[in-house]
């Protein structure tokens, strides 16, 4: 736990070190209009919750009252009180503080790393049963609201419905392809962020929340109360830690995590055409690639000054661009006069 905290810790402290020295010239905010407001959620019945209960994997939070099987065997006769606990934290704008206790499962994140180095892990956050079935009431209703009035980011591939990995490298590598086939040259930068979704700002989430994406009244507050209080230990061999404030991120693991992430990064997308850049994400992975005749490689420079605008503004938003592992490539036909040193400083 004090490895997991500390590490996020420094990664902020370094970004406010970071801060003073830079400018944003591209901080977008959009104000909805009243029409395209978000102001609460609604309430569900009976047959909804029982879909979602019967439909969700029958996973135990150590936290859970009851095993997540009995409780969906039980459920004709908790259908009830449960569907009343959901209604009023829908209706109030309120999440119960039960709700908001995450057991952390540290992840090993490739088999081939060393499980002793602690920084192989990925901090998982394993909640109850009920929160998550909450967290899918909310997300759905939310996912309308933003496929309504078309608030996603087209490019983004992760956590949507008939997007994947797979859908975002197709589209990358076709025109990729496409453009060496015209005897272009390409040049490729894959940009990778340091624990994004642990250093997320609560504050510069609900402002985006409101402005951007335009939820208000009861809603907002649900999110307010969602973001504020939560609290997580670390549960290994059956060990725990003690129990540290959650003061940034958003829990991986969750139901909503994903999804509030991807809504925090939305500026991206306008911040990356202004250049004329093409891009593709997926969560918090951002591929970014321009391409150009032989003889017309300055197209470039609008790439590097892209990537110094995305750096500036991620910054400003409590992101941190890891430069290790920021890889840049050029692609192009084998025919073409390609010399590295001409596009890479």
């Amino acid at each position: 736990m004090n490895y997991f905290t500390s590490k996020i810790d420094t990664i902020r402290d370094k970004i406010v070190t970071m801060q003073p020295s830079i400018t944003v010239s591209h901080q977008i905010v959009r104000y909805r209009s009243p029409g395209e407001q978000f102001n609460s959620f609604s309430t569900i019945g009976q047959d909804e919750l029982y879909r979602l209960v019967k439909a969700s994997k029958p996973t135990t939070c150590m936290l859970d009252p009851i095993p997540s099987r009995l409780l969906k065997d039980l459920l004709p006769d908790l259908i009830d009180p449960l569907l009343n606990i959901i209604n009023s934290s829908l209706s109030l704008g309120y999440v119960p503080k039960t709700f908001k206790l995450a057991a952390i499962k540290p992840l090993i994140k490739k088999p081939q790393l060393d499980p002793n180095k602690l920084t192989n892990y990925r901090p998982i956050s394993n909640l109850p049963f009920l929160s998550k079935i909450l967290e899918k009431v909310v997300s759905s209703q939310l996912s309308s609201f933003l496929q309504k009035y078309d608030i996603c980011e087209d490019f983004q591939s992760g956590f949507r419905p008939y997007h994947s990995t797979e859908t975002a490298l197709i589209r990358v590598t076709n025109d990729l392809l496409l453009s060496s086939d015209r005897g272009c040259i390409s040049l490729l930068v894959l940009l990778d962020l340091s624990a994004a979704f642990d250093t997320v700002d609560h504050n510069i989430l609900l402002n985006r929340l409101e402005n951007y994406v335009g939820i208000s009244g009861s809603a907002l507050a649900w999110f307010k109360s969602y973001l504020s209080d939560r609290h997580q230990f670390v549960a290994v061999n059956e060990e725990v830690s003690y129990r540290s404030q959650v003061q940034y991120g958003v829990p991986q693991g969750s139901v909503l995590g994903p999804l509030l992430f991807t809504l925090y990064m939305l500026p991206l997308g306008d911040i990356i055409r202004k250049y004329g850049v093409s891009f593709h994400c997926y969560a918090d992975d951002t591929q970014l690639y321009i391409s150009s005749r032989p003889g017309e490689t300055y197209q470039f420079e609008k790439l590097m000054d892209c990537v110094v605008e995305l750096k500036n503004w991620m910054t400003s938003n409590f992101l941190l661009l890891n430069s290790e592992k920021t890889e840049v490539l050029i692609i192009g036909p084998k025919t073409s006069a390609c010399n590295e040193e001409d596009f890479i400083n």
